[in-house]
Formats: structure tokens, C-alpha cells, sequence
């Protein structure tokens, strides 16, 4: 599975914005910086998850932007749907250049369908505070792993 950059760099922002304690703001210039994600395109980007309604915002001084609900309710499905659409196989959309193509074969079609069923079922069963887990878990890994020299 293949994830866009724009999709990799809302995960980023997502697990930046969990750091924060819950109802505080980031500011887009500090994640960009951060995270090094071109500023004008992470603009878009979390656009996009406050119209999904995962971030929210705030204006005026001490304003940002935050996560709208708790990390641990936000699933990486959720997240990967705002940019990537759905996973389900067959789900009633049309593949852009299909036009006038013959249907996949029933075989190729259901192994398809399987296939996507269980990338879902897992995105389903992570959520965003797996992912910051995650992220802490493997930077203590590669921290015990330095070797010093002398």
C-alpha cells in the first residue's frame, strides 16, 4: 500500500498536534518547521482535516490550530479516507480511465475486495494515539541502540 505525501504529511501534523495537551493550539509555522513540510502545502492539508473534522481552529492571540476530539479516538482510517478516499474495493465509485474497459475478472476482483477489507480492518484498529505510541516506542528504541565509541 501506497500512501501520497500529502496523506504522510497529515499524519505527521496529526501526531505533532497530540503532543499538545488537550484544547492547545499549534502553530502552523513551528510544524512546518518541525516536521520539514513545505508551510503553503501543510496549509491545505490541515485545512482538509478541519473540514473533516478532526482538527479545529482558533483565531486571535493564543489562536491555531488543535485536534478537535482525543487522540484515541481518532482512527487512521479516518484519516487516510480525508486524502486517499475509501479503502473498500467496489464501493460503488468509478476508477478515473475505466471508460469502455472490460470488468475484472471475478477472481482478481474478490482477491482485490479481500485485500482491501483487511488494510481496513487494520487502519481501523489503530488510532492516532497508537501512533504517537508508536513514534515514542521506536525513538527509545533507536536512543538504547547508539553505540559509543571511545
Amino acid at each position: 500500500m501506497h500512501l501520497s505525501k500529502k496523506t504522510e504529511y497529515a499524519l505527521r501534523a496529526l501526531i505533532y498536534a497530540s503532543r499538545f495537551p488537550e484544547g492547545t493550539t499549534f502553530q502552523i509555522r513551528d510544524l512546518a518547521e518541525k516536521n520539514g513540510i513545505p508551510k503553503k502545502f501543510l496549509e491545505l492539508i490541515l485545512l482538509e482535516l478541519k473540514k473533516a473534522g478532526i482538527l479545529s481552529s482558533r483565531r486571535g492571540v493564543g489562536g491555531g490550530y488543535l485536534l478537535a476530539r482525543r487522540p484515541d479516538t481518532i482512527r487512521t482510517g479516518e484519516i487516510i479516507e480525508v486524502f486517499e478516499g475509501s479503502m473498500n474495493a467496489g464501493d460503488g465509485k468509478k476508477v478515473p480511465g475505466r471508460q469502455g474497459a472490460r470488468e475484472p475478472s471475478p477472481a482478481v476482483a474478490r482477491v482485490v475486495a479481500e485485500a482491501s477489507r483487511a488494510a481496513a480492518a487494520v487502519l481501523s484498529r489503530w488510532t492516532l494515539a497508537d501512533l504517537v505510541r508508536e513514534e515514542d516506542e521506536a525513538a527509545e528504541r533507536r536512543r538504547m541502540n547508539v553505540m559509543y565509541f571511545i
